[in-house]
């Protein structure tokens, strides 16, 4: 062979293998794998991923979907464990995905998507700095592409939920990191995804819907129509474990606890699911506030098994809620309170809150406790036939105000908005500042008068939520007061 043709050779190889490099396709097989994954079956999807690496080495979207496989562990299971081993996969992806076809709309996107789930990750592991970190950088990079590929809508699917927090998040963090975006960019981005994805069955249409349900719930304070897009887009909770934790949820949240209890009932539960274990523990509550025998196996079921980070607490003060309540068993609940104090981690909201009534020693009241639980079932009319029936033990006794917050609620929850403002303004007189009910109050009052059209009345509610902070709810009422100023600016 003479040397211009070994050189030929080589250059040929070199072209192919350069070559190789530069795919970046969604190939029938990878959304299989895909669709594998979403749906928790994720045996089968890392087996289709395995065979993609085979058939189509060059192929670095194979990276990007099997990222999934790791955030979706790490995010249902939550053990340290599986951290430790998997967080070396993050970059390992990121640096196949950067040696690929940089003109391709996906070379951009699959890098923020993957950076944007492992910044997910960080979180359930209360690394909030370096999460924070991957936000800016993921929203730094679909901005980027979203100027080079205007017509590459996917953009949106991450994008959306950037913009539509931006406004929630302090002033002086925006002005640093250069986030940009309000609650009406946020919903009008994902909007314009969910009608492509709905006329074109796209691949990635259940997590879009997710995003679109979650930016309607608690960013625009538009619950029922959250909750309709499951069966507007024909969310399947039979065959997928995900839409069953997210439509359970939506629906328990819109006073529709029976259809929650349901929908957690025929939940897929073969093994070729990974297991969620989560969903047994919100059975076990949703069953609570029926006030059902029995809730208390499921509740148990869930602390038998998951090793997590998070719930573990709150798993705990349902089950003394349970004995209280249901058993009206105030030894057992103390026995509980004792396990909740020593058991896992006070890092979300539900956790501090948990962790904080058990350390405090208090027992609460059974009968608020009863009302409390029915209420949050959605069962408003057995909530406030129990609260007036027994409304003289509480209107001239001394209290931390928790009375009046709970007729709030429900004559709220019955749109009977005079009697809710009054008893809300009660609240915010006579309640313990150290409890939730007052900053929650302030946000509900804020709500009610922005559906009034009272802006000025709901933007001074809104300010006196963030204005309050009780311990183990801050987040959440902040974060809806947030969006609730957001939504009303200018008006």
């Amino acid at each position: 062979m003479t040397v211009q043709k070994i050189l030929t050779a080589v250059l040929l190889f070199c072209s192919l293998a350069i070559s190789g490099q530069t795919k970046l396709v969604m190939t029938p097989l990878l959304q299989d794998a895909y669709r594998d994954i979403s749906s928790l079956r994720l045996r089968e999807g890392q087996s289709k991923v395995n065979l993609s690496k085979l058939k189509d080495p060059e192929n670095a979207m194979t990276y990007y979907i099997e990222n999934y496989i790791d955030f979706f562990t790490l995010f249902i299971k939550e053990e340290e464990a599986d951290f430790k081993k998997l967080q070396k996969n993050r970059n390992l992806r990121l640096d196949k995905i950067r040696k690929a076809d940089t003109s391709s709309p996906y070379y951009l996107f699959c890098q923020a998507e993957i950076i944007l789930q492992w910044a997910t990750i960080k979180l359930k592991f209360d690394d909030k700095i370096n999460a924070a970190g991957d936000v800016y950088e993921a929203y730094r990079l679909l901005e980027k592409n979203k100027s080079l590929h205007p017509d590459f809508l996917d953009n949106n699917k991450s994008l959306s939920i950037i913009h539509a927090l931006a406004e929630s998040v302090p002033s002086w963090v925006r002005k640093v990191m250069g986030v940009k975006g309000s609650v009406d960019l946020g919903t009008r981005e994902i909007m314009q995804l969910a009608e492509r994805a709905a006329s074109e069955n796209h691949l990635f249409k259940e997590e879009i819907v997710a995003i679109y349900s979650y930016i309607l719930f608690y960013s625009n304070n538009q619950k029922e129509e959250a909750y309709r897009l499951f069966d507007r887009f024909g969310m399947d909770h039979r065959k997928n474990p995900l839409i069953t934790f997210l439509k359970a949820t939506m629906a328990h949240k819109t006073g529709r606890n029976d259809m929650a209890i349901r929908i957690l009932e025929e939940r897929p539960r073969s093994q070729d699911y990974l297991p969620f274990h989560y969903l047994d523990f919100l059975y076990g509550k949703f069953k609570l506030c029926r006030l059902d025998k029995g809730a208390d196996i499921h509740i148990r079921t869930f602390l038998a098994n998951f090793r997590g980070r998070h719930y573990t607490k709150e798993a705990w003060q349902k089950l003394g809620w349970y004995h209280l309540a249901v058993d009206k068993n105030n030894a057992a609940y103390k026995e509980d309170m004792r396990s909740c104090v020593k058991s896992g981690y006070a890092l979300i909201d539900e956790d501090i809150q948990a962790n904080k009534e058990a350390k405090s020693g208090i027992i609460p009241n059974d009968l608020l406790l009863r009302a409390r639980l029915l209420y949050d079932g959605g069962y408003y009319t057995k909530c406030y036939d129990l609260l007036v029936v027994n409304g003289n033990k509480f209107v001239n006794a001394i209290h931390d105000g928790e009375y009046y917050y709970r007729l709030a609620r429900v004559s709220d929850a019955l749109k009977n908005y005079k009697d809710a403002l009054e008893y809300y303004d009660l609240t915010l007189l006579k309640s313990d500042p150290g409890k939730y009910y007052a900053c929650s109050s302030a946000l509900q009052a804020g709500l009610i008068c922005e559906g009034q059209k009272k802006y000025a009345r709901a933007r001074s509610y809104f300010e006196k939520c963030l204005n309050l902070d009780p311990a183990g709810y801050t987040s959440s009422l902040h974060q809806k007061a947030k969006s609730g100023l957001s939504r009303i600016k200018g008006k």
